[in-house]
């Protein structure tokens, strides 16, 4: 950390400071604890304090490695040229929470936080209603390091991104590298694999983003076709040598019913789902399991009602066939299925009868060759 306390109770910030022996012939305190601190001279990280050896501290401080130390600095530096009164590592007594940065935009006070080591979810939960119960509104930015591109436009999130994503007004991530100087801003998120998903992507060099553009503005979207068809591609051409336990359950009831291996799914299993992030399952799989139902009633020429198929949607997350990401509303879990049954009618696999209940068209020629599945695949996600 950049900030102690004197022994005469002055403040004091080594933000920018020199290496200056004299610091050592000083006494310095956290403003938390009270403890002792000592200060850190290193050549590899900027001048900073530390507490010392064995002693912990009443509020949760993270080691800060030399990246997340430039980083908040950065982050500081930025927060001043845009005149929103930032304070280095403020101490809020009320509860206990000692954020990187507490900084005022307009009305808002904000409390941002860098985040760049792993973080309980207990932790983030306790820290991020702190600042809310005093009325700040927590920005957390992820270190960029902690961000994994695996294809154009596709990203891996584990469970500790998509904390800060469910915690985001837009849910989206903002990711801050101190070493390009530029924020990374992931939004229109749309899971394929559980921890592998597409996303609309912002690179902003920090010498021209703004506090309302980045914190205040709902992204717009910009979805690409191309990188999604792309991934089901790479799906078909995959070895499923080694698939999670739904996955298989999903295979054997497709090669049951439909004679169908995996890697032929049919194109109508992949829809890109902005609600869909509520599901941990692949895309896949809790589409496969709903379409089976859908085209089951279809084949028999019985109308397929939106309320039956979200109740068949619960009682496959009862079954542990499906599971969710985090904990939902019968809202949230309606919305993701209306948009799936949504895009069906809008690609004219199904149509609207009345209002939420369907009729399914008359299937398409059957598909002899993977080679036609993709070219469905394209045909079915043009842009």
């Amino acid at each position: 950390m950049f900030s102690a306390v004197t022994e005469d109770g002055q403040m004091v910030h080594l933000l920018g400071a020199q290496r200056s022996q004299k610091l050592k012939q000083r006494r310095f305190f956290c403003p938390a604890c009270g403890g002792e601190l000592d200060v850190k001279l290193g050549l590899q990280k900027a001048p900073h304090f530390a507490h010392k050896q064995n002693k912990s501290c009443s509020i949760y401080i993270e080691p800060e490695s030399a990246y997340h130390l430039e980083g908040k600095r950065q982050l500081y530096v930025w927060l001043k040229t845009q005149q929103a009164s930032p304070l280095l590592e403020p101490y809020i007594k009320k509860i206990n929470q000692r954020p990187d940065i507490m900084a005022k935009f307009k009305r808002h006070m904000l409390a941002v936080e860098y985040q760049c080591a792993n973080l309980a979810p207990d932790v983030f939960q306790k820290r991020t209603e702190g600042f809310k119960q005093e009325g700040i509104i927590p920005q957390w930015i992820v270190g960029n390091s902690r961000l994994k591109r695996t294809a154009p436009s596709f990203y891996q999130l584990s469970a500790f991104h998509w904390q800060f994503i469910n915690a985001s007004p837009y849910r989206e991530l903002i990711c801050y590298c101190p070493e390009t100087r530029s924020f990374r801003r992931l939004s229109h998120i749309i899971p394929f694999y559980t921890n592998h998903s597409y996303s609309s992507v912002q690179t902003i060099p920090i010498h021209r983003a703004g506090v309302k553009d980045l914190f205040f503005t709902e992204p717009m979207p910009s979805f690409q076709y191309s990188g999604w068809t792309k991934a089901i591609h790479r799906f078909r051409h995959k070895p499923h040598r080694f698939i999670s336990k739904e996955t298989n359950r999903l295979r054997l009831l497709f090669y049951e019913k439909r004679q169908t291996p995996l890697s032929f799914l049919p194109t109508e299993v992949f829809v890109p789902v902005i609600k869909g992030a509520v599901f941990h399952s692949p895309v896949f799989v809790w589409q496969g399991f709903l379409y089976l139902f859908i085209t089951d009633l279809g084949y028999k020429g019985a109308p397929i009602r939106f309320s039956a198929v979200l109740q068949q949607c619960k009682l496959h997350i009862y079954k542990k066939n499906i599971s969710l990401r985090y904990e939902c509303s019968e809202d949230c879990l309606s919305e993701a299925v209306k948009q799936y049954i949504d895009f069906l009618c809008k690609k004219g696999f199904l149509r609207e009868t009345q209002k939420e209940i369907y009729m399914l068209n008359q299937p398409k020629e059957g598909i002899r060759s993977i080679q036609d599945l993709m070219e469905r695949d394209r045909s079915c996600f043009i842009e």
